[in-house]
This record gives structure tokens, sequence and C-alpha cells, in this order.
């Protein structure tokens, strides 16, 4: 048999093959939310340092006798709340030997694509740390969530957390939250259960189980939530659910959302997110210097009354 010349590893031509990548691909982030459910404002040059809002006290009106005098004047007064904006920014340097040597003939694209996603990245991760700050809460550290969390939430939304002075915020009212707690909750409404007659509640480390429905059966949403997942819900006692894996657990694995009307979470940009490329240093012989870069600052309105904090377990179900 004739001897063939095979080239790979361990062939006669080892060192002759080139190593070629067809595609160029960058991770995924989350994509963000809370700029779809804050109110926005923007700080405009001249303006100073911060946005400033003023809001005025509560009048209260008396009962009086008949041809009575009026003499429970009200004092009128203010109180202001500051946003302060803060720049924020992410920078890389890409050598002009590199842009020329590697396969990929868009890197200078790609990587300002890449810079941009990790600015959306931390802009969305800092609007949902905000959630803590909303003074009311709901559930505690470790609570498994169901649909009583979330209902006490709105319920409270809905007065302004206060029966005795109700301050209902404006619509809309919005629930975000992570997509484990909202896992949590569509199991809970579909009375998933790891035994048939339904006396058991679902839990995360239960749910790999086989699981079935208890008696009843499932209504049509309760169908719709085994297809789509929370997305089938939609809205949940007047409040749109949406959900972000940008709220990171701390470290006992509880993570906090939020109940909230729009009004009361804010979002002040000064600078919208641009794009500053450096190209006038000469003696780095064609390197790019890639900067991407904005100014803001995410902050509450009313945190006491135009928002709850809904506070719980965010374990990742068992894959057992």
């Amino acid at each position: 048999m004739t001897m063939q010349n095979l080239a790979g590893p361990g062939e006669a031509l080892d060192s002759s093959l080139a190593t070629i990548y067809s595609e160029f691909k960058l991770l995924r982030d989350e994509s963000g939310v809370c700029r779809s459910v804050a109110t926005p404002m923007t700080l405009r040059p001249h303006e100073g340092r911060s946005k400033n809002v003023n809001n005025y006290n509560r009048a209260v009106a008396y009962d009086i006798a008949d041809g009575a005098d009026i003499v429970q004047a009200q004092a009128l007064s203010d109180t202001t709340t500051s946003y302060s904006p803060g720049e924020v920014a992410v920078q890389t340097i890409l050598p002009g030997s590199t842009m020329r040597r590697v396969a990929d003939p868009d890197l200078l694209r790609r990587t300002g694509r890449w810079l941009a996603n990790a600015y959306d990245l931390k802009e969305d991760q800092d609007g949902a740390l905000q959630f803590v700050n909303f003074t009311p809460i709901m559930g505690a550290a470790a609570d498994l969530m169901g649909p009583g969390h979330y209902l006490g939430a709105l319920q409270r939304l809905s007065v302004g957390n206060s029966t005795a002075t109700p301050e209902p915020p404006p619509l809309p009212y919005f629930i975000v939250d992570h997509p484990v707690k909202l896992g949590t909750l569509s199991a809970r409404l579909i009375a998933l259960t790891d035994v048939p007659v339904g006396t058991n509640i679902y839990t995360p480390a239960t749910v790999g189980t086989g699981d079935t429905t208890g008696p009843g059966g499932r209504g049509s949403l309760s169908d719709e939530i085994i297809r789509q997942g929370i997305g089938a819900l939609g809205m949940f006692w007047g409040a749109t659910v949406k959900r972000t894996a940008n709220i990171i657990p701390d470290a006992s694995a509880d993570a906090s959302g939020a109940a909230l009307s729009r009004e009361g979470f804010v979002f002040v940009e000064e600078v919208s997110p641009r794009a500053d490329n450096d190209t006038s240093d000469k003696s780095l012989r064609g390197a790019v210097e890639l900067n991407y870069w904005g100014s803001y600052v995410w902050g509450t309105y009313r945190p006491g009354a135009y928002g709850v904090e809904i506070l719980g377990d965010c374990t990742l179900p068992s894959a057992t």
C-alpha cells in the first residue's frame, strides 16, 4: 500500500495545519430591566451637582362648628430629596500589533460592544441595589417565597404602607425580583408537589424529584405557567412582573426584590453612555485606547411609601 502523507497531530505533517477560528462570540450578560420601571430624570449642564426634588407636607382638614371662625391654620413646609450622579467608566487598550495579527477582523468593534455590555450590566446592578432602601419589608432571610409575600407587598404599596395616613403611590406598579424567587412563586401558584395527594409544599430541594400536581388539577393559568414560566403570569394584583438576574444574592443566598411604583424609583442621568476612542499617542504605534463612560445615579423617592422590599431565599434548586 502506498504511504500517505497525512496532515494533523502525530502525522507526517503535524505542524502544517493552520488553526482557523470560524466565529467569535461575546459572553452574554443579563439584559437590564431597572430603567424600564424607573422614573427617568436628566441633570442638565449648569444645573449644579445634584438633581433636587421638593415635596410639600400634608394639610389636615378639621370639623368646625357652624358659624365658628377657622383657627386651625396649616403650616406649609417642604422636604428636598437630592440625587447626585457620579461617573462610571470602563477602559481597555488594543495594541496595533494585536489588531494586525489576530484572526478576528472585527476585533475593534466587538471590543467596543464588550465595554458597552460591561457598562450596561453595572448600571442595572446598581439599580437593583436600591431595592433594599425601601423601608417596608415583606419576607425575611431564608423565607421561601409564596403568593402571600407578593400580595402583602402590593397591599402595603397600594396604601403607601399606612392605613392611618394612606399615601397611595401613582400607577404603574411593578414587581421586580430574581428568577429563582419568582420560580418558587410560580411553582406555588401551580401547586407543584412531590406526592400525588398535594400535601407537600414546593421547595427548591424537591423540584427535581418528579413532582406531581395536587388535588384539583391545574387551571389554564397554571398550564401556561408550566409552559412559559413566570412570564405567563404577566401581572400580579395589578403589578407588572419583571425578572432580572442582576439582583445579586448575599453570602447567605438571600436576595431583595421589590414591589414599587415607578415614581418611587428614580434614575438620574447626567451624561448618557458614550464611547471615546483615543489614538493620539503615536508612541503606542497604532494602539487604540477605548473608553466607554457616562454619569448617572439611582435613587428612591418616598421609600417608606412608594416601594416595598421583598426579601427571601434565592438558593438554586437542587440538581438531584
